[in-house]
């Protein structure tokens, strides 16, 4: 897919959504849709901000290939639980042309991001976890369906519009952890939300993470945790972690299936989310107490 940072025409915008070029300017002349300017003086707009606009404004797209998204397909109507289904089929099937149309068709047929992660992606993967313990799948299967999956949030994530605000989220996994798509889309739900949040990636040691969180000062610090070494290690390294997230005045939330509620009451965090929905919803309420504290200074 293409970059976030590929500008495109209005020419090209109004193709793709079926209008004329025309009303297509006027959209632009009254702010519907930001514009940049480039060099030659010419009118552009970021691939984001025309989704964005598309999506607000329940316009259909009848040619996504001249945005750079999936061929049109015969998904649109499917519902978030068919939805699920096909794309378990997709993913095993190694279609990863069917797997962009799925959750595309979901995207732009304006379901929130968390819930696609929740109950498409997220759900996928717990049918195809299934599967594989049943051997009714590969891990072949697994693996790449997990690689396809990266590839189609990584897509997701260059179709939203660039965070206007300066607030940093910042997390990863820890070391040995190797479990990428839970970090992943938390990254993409932070950015949803407004953030500028910023995934650091899988098996991250400790002192690492501690390092980053001095050195960047975030307002959020997020951490998946699907797999644990040692319990006793861990609970030590992450209280050091929590005090680090304290000193720099970020707020630490955690997640993941390795979270037992026994590793859990011997933890300091700002909160546990264990879905995409739910730190969405902190996510929004830290942002809003932000915005009101701002809102008290600058008065």
């Amino acid at each position: 897919m293409d970059s976030p940072s590929k500008l495109v025409s209005p020419k090209q915008v109004a193709r793709a959504i079926g209008v004329s070029e025309s009303s297509l300017k006027r959209w632009c002349d009254r702010g519907l849709i930001k514009t940049v300017r480039t060099a030659g003086g010419h009118r552009k707009m970021l691939i984001g901000e025309v989704l964005t606009f598309i999506r607000e404004n329940n316009h259909v797209i009848v040619s996504p290939e001249v945005l750079g998204l999936p061929p049109a397909s015969r998904l649109a109507d499917l519902g978030l639980a068919r939805g699920k289904d096909r794309l378990v089929e997709a993913l095993l099937e190694g279609n990863e042309l069917l797997s962009r149309q799925i959750v595309f068709d979901l995207f732009l047929a304006k379901h929130p991001l968390s819930v696609i992660c929740d109950d498409v992606i997220a759900a996928a993967f717990h049918t195809i976890g299934d599967k594989w313990e049943c051997k009714e799948a590969e891990v072949y299967q697994e693996r790449r369906a997990c690689e396809l999956a990266l590839k189609i949030i990584f897509d997701l994530r260059r179709s939203q519009r660039q965070p206007a605000g300066t607030l940093l989220a910042l997390g990863g996994t820890i070391e040995g952890d190797l479990y990428t798509l839970p970090t992943a889309m938390a990254e993409l739900i932070f950015r949803d939300v407004g953030y500028n949040a910023s995934s650091l990636g899988n098996s991250i040691p400790f002192d690492s993470m501690t390092k980053a969180i001095g050195e960047t000062r975030p307002k959020i610090f997020w951490m998946s945790v699907s797999h644990i070494r040692d319990d006793i290690d861990f609970v030590t390294e992450f209280a050091k972690l929590s005090q680090a997230c304290s000193m720099a005045g970020a707020a630490l939330v955690v997640g993941g299936r390795a979270l037992n509620r026994d590793l859990r009451q011997k933890m300091k965090y700002a909160a546990h989310c264990d879905t995409m929905q739910h730190l969405e919803s902190f996510a929004k309420s830290l942002l809003g107490s932000v915005s009101t504290v701002e809102s008290v200074k600058s008065a």
